[in-house]
């Protein structure tokens, strides 16, 4: 059920008299905020500083927050740590290439993860950590590349004391060596314990004596991302071992996810098993329900908590979500964080005007707890009251990103005019909807004098059919006057889609890549994808409008997340897929504009793109000084591309990555066991490895290219450079 209540105006439901009605004099009640491991280091996300900023005003001061994912990352880069983890994971190599027997499929992805380690020093992260801080350093190309091939190698490293295939960046994936939709593997305390394993010294060190500080009442894990869901299920056991009595919390985006596609609400208490409370939705309303209830008295096995909307019981399983008037709710309270510590070299907030989305139409979407429409329903803050916000953000960063789902056109103006008018010197970014108004209205000029860099853009497909299947409301033909008008105007855009929608023809998937490069001078950035059908959208409610037939899930993945299907017109059967076929390599690699993808420099939406288009404008990048020939070299050297010989005929006869995830497709395709102990007896299978020899060179990156045999690259002459790019480029292409 989904109600509507103000914000900040705790809402109890009928039932017996539970005594005096909770006030707001309660703000003894002390309790701990944290948003856990693995997300964006670059910034923070918003929830926490809403959260406090609404407890505070309801008279809630005692609190701590702990950026966990910030705090473990920075614990991690001292040089201490990291060089044993270079140490570590040359012994590693060293032990694995010693042994007689062939290695175990295992062994040898971990064998190619260790060669990360070459071209590294004990300072590396550290130093890489103080590239993404020093301006400087920053927005010169040639060194902000060089920190973030340190991070790409880091992940590498990190991921051998996790599950194979699990880590992606700073992200995980939903289905490896461990299945993140299934209820099995994230009720078993081990698995997450498996995949927190690289952060168990942080807790030691840091975050458990954190939890000893003071008797914390309630504990709050704010999960907004499903790479974040086990390492805050490891956290949520420290939490209640330390702390037995305190009250936990979950809540945020995945919590949210979990509860929706879990089968039944057993399930997600099964998931959540050491939580007391669940808040599904929104937050505000529901935290300062349970601390004015904490405050009264309240016990976690108390009943205190049966009445207090958006709150999931043991007792009240079924979740009961209120969206709230944003009118009316506290301005965020972003003093909780220490900007400077974040992996930028000035902060970039996120701010959030309206919530939820003014079109709430297009049938692929499926967001949130709503169950009738695809995403909550649209509200928006008065913009007296947006300026006001701002006002006091401004005194800790001038770069925005207003996290809105779409901002109506009207409310678009009237808060572009307001921030020009002002005295506000904002540079912000928002993902907008195509409005064709936009031209007719001289939009890019508005949006230009009110400090708008840049604007990404859901433009989904390239072929009118779709478009309409999708009902995106956008007429194909005047994108491009849209997309002109903010070019001429200075503003990026950043443009998103993807193909694979039901009935679509290879033709029409060709035209969604097509498009864009007939286009390309109009926008900056693009990330096409493939489409996953889900349970709540309207495609999965009415296949039959669609042409397909939902197909089950494998048996393992009982957290409905994705779901394959059929095309009744081809026969064709769908799953989850990370590229699509029928798209030739050269076209994903046309709509590329720089080799990094989020959190970093291209990502689009992230905090360093934002930042580099209010630095060099709409390019993103800076013009070359030297004309298109020249290469500049990084002011600091970060990585080295050493030559390594190692104690195989051919390294790329290693099992890899690449062959579990194939392994993952066609156990989930097969309906096999896709829990993590499903993959014991492949992962323990003898290897592919040949005895032999040879020599391997680790490109910066850490990509992996075998050398030519007689040629020694540890001379630094005309022909070893050259031969060197020519392997780097082809390892790329």
């Amino acid at each position: 059920m989904s109600v509507f209540v103000p914000l900040g105006m705790p809402r109890f439901e009928g039932g017996p008299d539970r005594g005096p009605r909770p006030g707001r004099g309660t703000g003894d009640t002390a309790y701990l905020l944290i948003n856990p491991p693995v997300t964006d280091p670059t910034t923070a996300y918003h929830s926490i500083p809403y959260l406090v900023g609404a407890a505070r005003a309801a008279g809630h001061t005692e609190y701590a927050c702990v950026d966990a994912n910030l705090d473990a990352f920075t614990y991690l880069a001292d040089p201490a740590r990291f060089g044993a983890a270079l140490d570590a994971a040359r012994a590693l190599r060293a032990e694995i290439g010693a042994r007689a027997a062939a290695p175990r499929r295992h062994d040898e992805i971990r064998y190619r993860q260790t060669l990360a380690a070459e071209g590294l020093t004990a300072t590396s992260a550290r130093d890489a950590i103080a590239v993404f801080q020093d301006a400087e350093h920053f927005y010169h190309p040639p060194t902000y590349a060089q920190a973030v091939a340190v991070m790409s190698r880091w992940w590498q490293l990190l991921a051998l004391d996790m599950p194979p295939g699990t880590a992606d960046g700073f992200s995980m994936r939903v289905k490896a060596a461990v299945n993140l939709c299934s209820t099995k593997d994230l009720s078993d305390p081990a698995v997450p314990a498996a995949v927190a394993r690289p952060f168990e010294g942080y807790f030691t060190d840091e975050f458990v004596p954190k939890l000893r500080e003071r008797p914390w009442a309630v504990v709050g894990l704010s999960v907004n991302y499903t790479s974040q869901l086990p390492v805050a299920l490891r956290m949520a056991r420290l939490v209640r071992t330390v702390l037995p009595d305190t009250v936990i919390v979950f809540g945020g985006t995945e919590v949210g996810d979990v509860v929706k596609y879990a089968p039944e609400p057993a399930a997600a208490w099964r998931v959540f098993q050491d939580a007391d409370l669940i808040v599904p939705g929104e937050g505000e309303t529901a935290l300062i329900g349970i601390l004015d209830a904490v405050g009264n008295g309240a016990t976690r096995h108390g009943d205190a908590f049966e009445g207090i909307g958006g709150v999931m019981t043991r007792n009240r399983p079924d979740p009961d979500i209120a969206y709230g008037s944003v009118a009316t709710l506290a301005s965020p309270a972003y003093d909780v964080w220490q900007w400077d510590r974040y992996w930028a070299p000035e902060p970039v907030l996120l701010y959030s005007p309206t919530r939820g989305c003014y079109w709430n139409k297009c049938t692929f979407c499926d967001y949130g707890l709503n169950t009738d429409r695809p995403t909550s329903p649209s509200r928006e803050r008065p913009v007296a009251a947006v300026l006001q916000d701002l006002r006091e953000a401004s005194s800790y960063a001038r770069t925005v990103y207003f996290a809105v789902d779409a901002m109506s056109p009207r409310y678009l103006r009237t808060l572009a005019a307001a921030l020009a008018e002002s005295s506000l010197d904002l540079r912000w970014s928002a993902e907008l909807r195509l409005e064709r108004t936009f031209p007719k209205r001289s939009a890019g000029e508005v949006l230009a004098a009110s400090g708008c860099v840049a604007v990404s853009f859901g433009y989904e497909s390239g072929a009118q059919r779709v478009l309409d299947l999708i009902d995106k409301g956008v007429k194909i033909e005047v994108v491009p006057d849209v997309l002109a008008e903010l070019a001429r105007n200075g503003i990026a855009a950043q443009m998103m889609g993807f193909t694979g929608f039901p009935t679509e023809t290879a033709e029409e998937a060709l035209e969604t890549y097509e498009f864009l490069q007939r286009h390309e001078k109009l926008w900056t950035t693009s990330g096409i994808g493939v489409f996953a059908l889900t349970p709540g959208s309207m495609v999965a409610k009415n296949p039959d409008r669609f042409g397909i037939d939902v197909l089950p899930t494998s048996a393992s993945d009982d957290i409905r997340r994705y779901l394959p299907w059929r095309d009744r017109r081809t026969g064709e059967a769908h799953w989850p897929v990370a590229a699509d076929p029928r798209i030739p390599r050269e076209y994903y690699a046309g709509n590329r504009r720089t080799d990094f993808d989020r959190p970093f420099l291209g990502g689009i939406d992230s905090a360093h793109t934002l930042l580099y288009f209010a630095r060099y404008g709409r390019d993103l990048l800076p013009g070359t000084p030297e004309g298109a020939g020249h290469k500049e070299e990084p002011r600091v050297r970060l990585v080295e591309e050493p030559v390594v010989t190692v104690p195989f005929a051919s390294v790329e006869g290693l099992t890899g990555i690449d062959d579990l995830m194939a392994q993952v497709v066609r156990r989930s395709r097969q309906d096999l066991d896709t829990t993590s102990a499903g993959y014991g007896e492949w992962l323990d299978g003898t290897g592919s490895a040949r005895p032999g020899s040879c020599g391997v060179l680790v490109l910066t990156h850490g990509e992996l290219v075998e050398v030519p045999a007689g040629v020694d690259f540890t001379t630094d002459n005309a022909m070893t450079r050259a031969l060197r790019l020519m392997l780097a480029t082809r390892a790329r292409a």
